[in-house]
């Protein structure tokens, strides 16, 4: 695999078929993602199935469930919707009589004069004026179509709500059981919201890895507990551009990559990273910058929504994806690390320090790969966050640790049976990487692994060899 940055597809009706599927793999998808605020899990248990069956002994694709999180909504309008042009006035009310009823007593009560609001994807925005008999005055400030059940966001709030709802909880047991990799919260404000969802994912399997979405401003202000307490993270743009001044949301973006970076942990950067072609077979070149921007600031993985789930040209947005990637990442100077060891509150740690020690060695005799044992996915992880220029290949003790590397940065991965000693393992992961065409007879590479062999937690040596 040339290309390095991962990206993560969501599954949808526009590619609700084995052959599909297959196409969009093929084209590039690392990680398929479920939506859960679409569809039931009758159709996503069909396509987790056709993931699996496309899994071979490298670098499986990795299955990511997204839950919906609470969603707050207007009420029924009469009619159905609402025509506004920029300068109406309108009213915005919890009771009868106003054209725009409030449905979800959340939101009611964090309504208050001077707030801006926004309907749908941010499209109309009216800004609240007096409240009188439970009735906001409010004026456009946005013109266009409200209609009924539509989403609403006060900006720069968040609303007192769960972060895990009771569809979240069915999901999860749904996802779960249906073998998913990984599992991403949505609406997350503090790192509380993830160690409760590790407290139910748990129970069920402990093996299940899961990402913050962030996407609200108080998870950006406790960014560095929110990372701690997750196993990756989701620059979530889309809610996030909702929640804040849309000229804040590249600085955010910037931030969070970069604290992701610093911990060590997998990050997505998602939402209209190729949105026109969803209805046109080329992107724009701001969208062409905006994957090219992301990768540079050290985002792992690209994640793309409707281009695959419901647009006309899927398996082009993966390809198309993937072509920036690589040209991008041929940019890339290994002498750049993005993360700073001086900066990194775990350089005390034995697997910390010999990752790091192992990049630098790669680097500077230029060999052809890193090659790394792992039973938790700890040691290529690190590795990955110094950004090597050469291959991280990883041979890992499980099948479901193999399959999560499918989100880190650089990493292929092959599964390891089992083995008594280091040479052994070594010996198995050159042969399965010779047989692959990764690595050639000659080739000189760096080898991490751990004593006593499999034991999680315990890379504690460096070797340099020759295949």
């Amino acid at each position: 695999m040339r290309r390095r940055t991962k990206i993560v597809a969501t599954l949808g009706p526009a590619v609700a078929s084995a052959e599909r599927v297959e196409a969009l793999a093929g084209a590039g998808m690392n990680v398929a993602r479920l939506n859960c605020s679409h569809g039931d899990w009758d159709g996503k248990r069909d396509l987790v199935r056709w993931v699996r069956e496309l899994n071979t002994g490298l670098s499986p694709i990795a299955v990511l469930a997204d839950l919906q999180g609470p969603k707050f909504r207007i009420g029924q309008i009469e009619g159905g919707f609402v025509e506004l042009q920029t300068g109406d006035t309108l009213t915005i009310g919890h009771g009868h009589g106003a054209m725009l009823p409030m449905a979800d007593d959340e939101v009611w009560a964090a309504m208050a004069p001077g707030d801006r609001v926004l309907f749908g994807d941010g499209d109309v925005e009216v800004r609240l004026g007096d409240c009188n008999h439970g009735v906001f005055k409010a004026e456009a400030l946005t013109g266009g179509k409200v209609k009924s059940r539509q989403g609403v966001t006060l900006v720069g709030k968040s609303f007192d709500a769960p972060a895990i709802t009771d569809k979240d909880l069915e999901d999860v047991e749904e996802a779960v059981r249906y073998g998913c990799d990984y599992i991403a919260l949505s609406y997350v404000r503090h790192p509380d919201d993830m160690r409760r969802l590790r407290e139910i994912v748990d129970r069920l399997d402990p093996t299940v890895r899961l990402v913050a979405k962030v996407e609200t401003p108080e998870a950006l202000d406790l960014i560095d507990d929110v990372i701690e307490a997750s196993d990756a993270v989701m620059v979530a743009r889309g809610d996030l551009g909702l929640q804040m001044d849309i000229e804040d949301v590249p600085i955010a973006q910037k931030i969070i990559i970069r604290k992701a970076n610093l911990a060590g942990k997998p990050v997505i950067t998602a939402t209209q990273m190729l949105e026109s072609m969803i209805v046109n077979a080329r992107p724009t070149r701001a969208e062409a910058t905006d994957i090219a921007n992301a990768i540079l600031d050290g985002t792992d993985a690209l994640m793309l929504s409707g281009e695959t789930a419901s647009g006309a040209y899927p398996v082009e947005a993966v390809r198309t994806m993937a072509r920036i990637a690589e040209k991008t990442e041929s940019t890339l100077d290994p002498n750049e690390r993005l993360a700073d060891p001086e900066e990194n509150p775990d350089r005390g740690a034995p697997t910390e320090a010999v990752a790091l020690a192992a990049v630098t060695i790669a680097n500077t005799l230029r060999v052809r790969a890193i090659l790394t044992t792992s039973a938790s996915g700890t040691t290529p992880r690190l590795v990955s966050k110094y950004r090597p220029a050469v291959p991280i290949l990883c041979a890992a003790w499980d099948e479901r640790t193999q399959q999560q590397m499918a989100l880190v940065w650089g990493v292929e991965s092959v599964r390891m049976p089992p083995t008594t000693n280091t040479d052994e393992a070594v010996a198995f992961l050159v042969e399965s990487f010779r047989q692959r065409g990764v690595l050639s007879p000659g080739d000189q590479y760096v080898v991490t692994a751990g004593y006593p062999t499999g034991s999680r937690g315990n890379t504690n040596m460096i070797l340099v060899l020759r295949a």
